[in-house]
């Protein structure tokens, strides 16, 4: 019967959630939606646990999806290298943000967001040296943004699972930046 309730719960809160949204953006959707399953359970102040959770899947959609472009796309060697690691290393965090979700009752976005969307179409349009130079800019530019709201969910996140999560992939991700910033300067250097 409790079980019954909550999934009524749920339910409603997804269809209220979906009704209430003015924006399309999925991030912010899975945002609300979370933020009102978590109210209806009488826990109130989870708006920057959400807005983590579903900016990350976001963004981890776009890197592999971006990391699979590159393997077909890329024409330097190196930002193919690249991508292979990033596109096995962001399927496996998004792996672990899906698990986190299902156990911490969070709502992820099944699509891009918005702004990962218009990211993913600006760098897939391009073609030859112009796409690589753009998928390594915005491999650093998308790592730096990570790494910092990582540690700060790390840090202040209110949901335990979501700290975790967060101090747990913030060596990985410093790594990757590492890697993509050393492309990015020995492409600089030619």
């Amino acid at each position: 019967m409790m079980a019954k309730a909550i999934l009524y719960t749920f339910f409603l809160g997804i269809m209220l959630g979906s009704a209430g949204c003015s924006s399309n953006d999925s991030i912010q959707e899975a945002a609300d939606q979370s933020v009102q399953q978590f109210e209806q359970a009488g826990v109130k102040g989870m708006e920057n646990d959400a807005l983590f959770v579903a900016e990350t899947a976001s963004v981890l959609m776009l890197q592999e999806q971006l990391a699979q472009a590159a393997s077909e796309k890329a024409v330097s060697p190196e930002v193919k290298g690249l991508s292979q690691q990033m596109q096995q290393a962001h399927l496996q965090m998004l792996e672990e943000l899906r698990q986190l979700a299902s156990t911490a009752d969070f709502v992820l976005p099944s699509t891009l967001g918005n702004a990962q969307q218009n990211s993913y179409q600006d760098i897939n349009d391009k073609t030859g040296i112009a796409f690589d130079l753009a998928y390594i800019k915005e491999m650093v530019e998308q790592h730096e943004k990570l790494l910092a709201r990582y540690k700060d969910m790390a840090a202040n996140g209110k949901v335990m699972e979501v700290k975790q999560y967060a101090s747990r992939q913030v060596p990985l991700i410093e790594q990757h930046l590492a890697s993509s910033e050393r492309l990015a300067e020995s492409i600089d250097n030619i």
